[in-house]
């Protein structure tokens, strides 16, 4: 059975290097936001940080983290493929 905090549609992108991310859960989404995001600064990212804590505390729904991680991708120039971007 899949895990009920994981995204119902994963996230792909492209990073930097041309290596392709998947991504599955809020939890994974901030991870790599601290972790490997290529950039530390912008609207989105900091929108998304803010919204990933209320998903993880339960107070937004789960939906909402994976389209804030789109935008912060988007607003990062990451290249996100075309059946990920829904949301």
């Amino acid at each position: 059975m899949l895990d009920p905090r994981n995204w119902r549609d994963p996230v792909i992108y492209e990073d930097g290097s041309g290596q392709r991310c998947k991504v599955v859960s809020t939890e994974q989404a901030c991870d790599i936001l601290i972790s490997s995001w290529p950039v530390s600064y912008g609207m989105e990212l900091l929108r998304a940080r803010e919204i990933f804590l209320d998903v993880m505390s339960g107070s937004r729904p789960i939906a909402e983290a994976r389209a804030a991680f789109v935008r912060a991708a988007q607003e990062a120039d990451l290249d996100i493929c075309a059946a990920s971007r829904k949301g």
